[in-house]
């Protein structure tokens, strides 16, 4: 029997995302979809626009079976930390057989070079990306630089595409914690993960519909709706304010100035010198994401600010590698695969009582971002120890 993982945002979930889920059930004959989804906050170093209950029901409605939450300290890492806790998490469960992911190339056989250079991280491939490190090059850039330069025939518009990129973080995982996955890829269809543009005629990233949630200030327009699947979940929405970083702003600023002599670097993600930048500006600071453009430089993008910030926000001092399987929901006729982890999962299985088999850290940034959500919008807060996972 064949089960398929999916890693994902569904931020929020739009019918590309469907189409994925769709096709990769096809490519691989599975009996099962099982998705690990980022929760209330993600990977770009922001809290989700949309919750992840509603986000993981669209999911169960469009064609998972079960969906799992990544912890936040893998969901708001970067793309090597978001890659290898998801696929260890996958693997966790014990019955997944096969990974499925997006590209802009569509063939895993492409990004199978790239990966094993990085998983080996050969002499010579090291030696140049220090040396463009030292040039200034952020890392990123150095380490696609470093890549084409080891080895010339790797296609350059490869590592310049993010889902491209990413996948070959996946692979990457697979081959360094020696877990034998089946990856596949399909090529990623409609608008580029940049384009904020929403084009009827096509499936629009989930960055354009947020754009586009954004400039209606919060009003789920019929062009909106026409993009997501099950549109009738993101109703409660409807005229409310967007959920963004700057929802909590005051929040951040009163982390930073409470404690002056506290040393940043020691959370996660933090530089030294991100951490020097944090102190000489934090008088100058107007919000979230007015303070994450202020500090960005050459060398620190501003997604990798924004990551840092929120772990400072969060409380998270460094990766941690937290090994449960939290489900969120699942499909009723789905319920064996429940059976099948608790068999034969080699991480605890949470599917009640999460205040007692989860971290504090994680626990915090979800009383957080539902005391954030429950003002912005007017509405009672929900308890998350008192959620229960979703059935359907």
């Amino acid at each position: 029997m064949n089960i398929v993982g999916i890693i994902a945002e569904y931020n929020p979930f739009h019918y590309g995302h469907a189409f994925h889920l769709a096709q990769a059930r096809r490519i691989t004959g599975a009996s099962h979809v099982i998705v690990v989804m980022s929760g209330n906050y993600v990977q770009r170093g922001v809290p989700a626009m949309f919750d992840k209950y509603t986000r993981a029901q669209a999911a169960l409605h469009n064609g998972a079976d079960l969906v799992l939450e990544l912890p936040p300290c893998t969901a708001t890492g970067s793309a090597e930390y978001f890659a290898k806790g998801a696929v260890r998490l996958l693997a966790g469960t014990g019955i997944v057989t096969d990974l499925c992911f997006g590209s802009e190339c569509g063939d895993a056989a492409v990004l199978e070079r790239p990966a094993r250079i990085l998983s080996e991280e050969p002499e010579a491939y090291r030696t140049l990306l220090k040396e463009y490190l030292r040039m200034g090059k952020p890392y990123p850039e150095a380490r696609m630089l470093a890549l084409h330069l080891y080895d010339p025939t790797l296609p350059a518009d490869v590592l310049k595409s993010p889902n491209n990129l990413l996948g070959i973080e996946y692979l990457k995982a697979l081959y360094r914690l020696d877990i034998p996955l089946r990856a596949h890829t399909i090529p990623r269809a409609g608008a580029s993960y940049h384009d904020l543009q929403m084009d009827p005629a096509a499936f629009a990233s989930a960055g354009g519909i947020r754009q586009a949630f954004l400039e209606s200030r919060g009003s789920m327009t019929s062009g909106i709706q026409a993009q997501l699947p099950s549109s009738e979940l993101y109703l409660p929405y409807d005229g409310k304010i967007p959920v963004t970083e700057d929802a909590f702003s005051l929040l951040l600023l009163d982390r930073l100035i409470q404690s002056p002599g506290e040393d940043l670097s020691l959370y996660f993600d933090v530089t030294a010198e991100l951490a020097n930048r944090i102190r000489k500006y934090t008088d100058a600071f107007m919000s979230f994401s007015q303070f994450t453009d202020l500090l960005k430089t050459r060398n620190l993008t501003r997604t990798s600010v924004s990551r840092a910030l929120l772990h400072i926000l969060l409380g998270i001092r460094k990766y941690e590698t937290v090994n449960v399987l939290r489900v969120l929901g699942f499909r009723k006729e789905a319920a064996s695969l429940l059976q099948k982890m608790t068999l034969h999962g080699r991480m605890p299985l949470v599917t009640a009582r999460p205040d007692a088999a989860l971290p504090e850290h994680w626990l915090y940034a979800d009383r957080l971002y539902a005391h954030v959500r429950s003002m912005l919008h007017g509405q009672a807060f929900q308890n998350e120890c008192r959620r229960k996972m979703l059935v359907l």
